[in-house]
């Protein structure tokens, strides 16, 4: 009787069993059936190297990557093809971060696609042709790509140097011996350098001179200097003379002493030069050669020549004009007593 009742047992569980498998396929089947007729369209999602194909129900790209938890950053962008028999491909283009130096200033930049040369566009960098970038303009861009330009620049510079003027010294027994006094003041010259500079970001790495010119000569200061020695006139006779040993000429036709006055051109040109004596025609005429010293023998004329004459000297007020080069110098000389030797 008990085998009888465990047999029984045995078969009732079976069916039980069987029954509730073909309840839950059919449930799985209902709920496979009610989801496909849900999900009606099917969606290829590219997303960088990865791709997705997903079913729903959303038509709006939108809302089917929010569905799929995809987000994009503000600078991401995607593109929809539009459903065809009810598929249909999105697909997302990442922004690539860019960091762009030029002129001092880093930019950066998220970029979708496109080349370097596209990044420069749009950050408003303009590169010319002879700047130095450290990537290609047609490559592509990448993530964390860094674009550096090196800017090349010319500049043209302009130096003027500073030419010192020079002294000539003119010696005269008008001053003391180591006095001086000028004549007129010296200019300095100018030499002008023209240089063409190659900048690097505004540093220079090349340089190449262009011109270089005395731009403006240097005019040398005129100097009187005291030398008691120094000759006064620039005559030169057609003999030597000879003179004893107080400086007197040995041999002469006439001595004359009296008062000695001196005069300059003032700047005007003139033929004469120092040498050149005036005296009263009447006495003394015109070519007449004579030797001029004061009596002691501090100043020393020299050897002249009678070239002109003046109204004191007709009126016998002085006996004689001394020529000098300089105003400077008649000036110093003043008036003197003197010995006119006529030879």
């Amino acid at each position: 009787m008990d085998t009888i009742r465990s047999r029984c047992n045995t078969i009732f569980n079976l069916k039980v069993i069987r029954l509730f498998t073909a309840m839950l396929l059919s449930t799985i089947l209902v709920i496979a059936l009610t989801g496909a007729a849900i999900s009606k369209y099917s969606i290829i999602i590219k997303d960088e190297a990865i791709q997705t194909i997903v079913f729903t129900s959303e038509n709006q790209p939108e809302e089917i990557l929010a569905q799929e938890s995809i987000t994009l950053s503000p600078y991401d962008k995607f593109t929809f093809s539009g459903f065809v028999d009810n598929k249909a491909t999105i697909t997302v283009n990442r922004a690539k971060r860019v960091t762009m130096k030029a002129d001092g200033a880093t930019q950066v930049h998220y970029i979708v696609g496109g080349t370097v040369a596209d990044a420069l566009q749009k950050a408003a960098i303009t590169v010319n042709d002879e700047d130095f970038i450290n990537v290609s303009l047609t490559e592509p861009i990448s993530d964390d790509m860094n674009i550096e330009i090196n800017r090349v620049t010319y500049n043209t510079v302009t130096q003027v140097r500073q030419v010192p003027f020079g002294v000539l010294n003119f010696p005269t027994q008008t001053l003391k011996k180591g006095k001086t006094r000028t004549l007129s003041p010296g200019k300095n010259g100018e030499f002008t350098t023209v240089t063409e500079q190659k900048l690097l970001d505004g540093v220079v790495t090349e340089e190449k001179i262009v011109s270089e010119e005395l731009t403006k000569k240097s005019v040398s200061a005129k100097v009187l200097v005291g030398d008691p020695n120094a000759p006064t006139s620039q005559l030169i006779p057609s003999e030597p003379i000879e003179l004893d040993a107080n400086g007197n000429p040995v041999s002469y036709k006439s001595k004359h002493t009296g008062k000695a006055t001196a005069y300059s051109a003032l700047g005007k040109r003139t033929k004469l030069v120092p040498g050149a004596v005036a005296m009263n025609l009447k006495n003394f005429p015109r070519g007449t050669k004579v030797y001029i010293k004061t009596p002691n023998g501090s100043f020393v004329y020299g050897y002249s020549e009678v070239r002109d004459t003046g109204t004191a000297l007709v009126n016998n007020t002085i006996l004689v004009d001394l020529f000098f080069n300089s105003y400077r110098e008649s000036c110093l000389f003043g008036a003197k007593t003197v010995e006119i030797y006529v030879l």
